[in-house]
């Protein structure tokens, strides 16, 4: 049974608490499940963000996986999703009515990304139970720094969380109106059993597709290599989240495959050949002794209103089972 209290990630540790208080979207798309043909069985306290390429000290943990790990196998099912939080009349979506539908839904997973979790925190995270989170960028977001909406839950302690903005964003009032919200990347480590550490990075790139805008989604590219390469050289990555890039787009493909091949990361929808690519994605590699399989991916179907049927955000979820086995 999983714990029914609260811990926030304060960088160096968890400290517990009580229990809680009670961009554009691609669109549709069709509900599928791809499964692999093999295998079995918070946030810092201070809401600062760090805008230059972080020193070699920062997010590195005390310990390391190092290799030759020895450890009994296990899964855990990861969910990344775009909740469209903007504020009511802003958003695409229909927020003030959706995100209280969305808070339930998280607890079936065992980690969850969320990007524009940026006007209704409170109510996305009311009913999560799951024992680990983030704390938000802020307790009243105003419209002057509304932050960068990336948050996350999970049964997974993790330490070291940290947000870094982009370089740069294009757009106030046209080219989606990127500057309007920090985008960037958070980091934690998480330790998903005794021994097992994975670095997991949640991002939300550039949305507009406005020359600029696509310049900027290059350079983001390079720059996630880069800190990848920095602070999780060696070792084991999820990264996930609203990546705004799909393979179909033709000037998407540079820089997904800067980051697919810069960081060495494989996308889980193309190992289980999912066959419908989208802009939101999860990507894993091995290291540090930990090898991570993809065993599943799917859309999860809960996720729409409870009276018309409609998506619940303006982004389809998306959900994998993650294997983690000695490397």
């Amino acid at each position: 049974m999983r714990a029914r209290g609260r811990a926030w990630s304060l960088g160096l540790g968890i400290v517990a608490a009580g229990c809680p208080e009670g961009g554009e979207g691609d669109g549709g798309g069709s509900v599928g499940t791809s499964t692999a043909d093999s295998g079995s069985t918070a946030a810092s306290t201070d809401s600062s963000t760090t805008q230059a390429m972080p020193d070699g000290s920062s997010g590195e943990s005390s310990s390391s996986s190092g290799g030759g790990l020895d450890f009994p196998p296990g899964e855990f099912d990861l969910l990344t999703y775009n909740v469209a939080g903007l504020p009511q009349g802003i958003s695409s979506s229909n927020p003030e009515q959706n995100i209280p539908q969305i808070s339930p839904l998280l607890d079936a997973f065992d980690l969850v990304l969320v990007q524009e979790d940026f006007w209704y925190h409170e109510q996305l995270s009311a009913e999560v139970t799951l024992p680990y989170a983030s704390m938000p960028w802020s307790e009243m977001p105003t419209l002057e720094d509304i932050g960068d909406g990336l948050n996350r839950f999970g049964i997974h302690p993790f330490v070291d969380h940290e947000r870094v903005a982009w370089y740069d964003c294009h757009g106030t009032v046209d080219c989606a109106s990127d500057c309007l919200a920090t985008k960037g990347w958070s980091f934690a480590r998480t330790t998903l059993a005794e021994g097992v550490e994975v670095d997991v990075y949640n991002l939300h790139m550039e949305a507009g597709g406005c020359p600029e805008d696509i310049e900027i989604r290059t350079n983001a590219a390079q720059d996630l290599v880069d800190a990848i390469a920095e602070r999780s050289s060696g070792r084991a990555v999820i990264v996930g989240g609203d990546f705004n890039l799909s393979a179909e787009d033709p000037e998407d493909v540079e820089p997904l495959g800067i980051i697919l091949e810069g960081a060495g990361l494989s996308d889980a929808c193309d190992a289980v050949s999912c066959g419908d690519q989208r802009i939101d994605h999860v990507m894993v590699r091995d290291g540090g002794g930990v090898a991570l399989r993809v065993q599943q991916w799917w859309i999860p179907e809960p996720f729409v209103d409870a009276r018309s049927g409609e998506p619940l955000s303006d982004h389809l979820p998306v959900a994998v089972t993650l294997r983690f086995e000695p490397e």
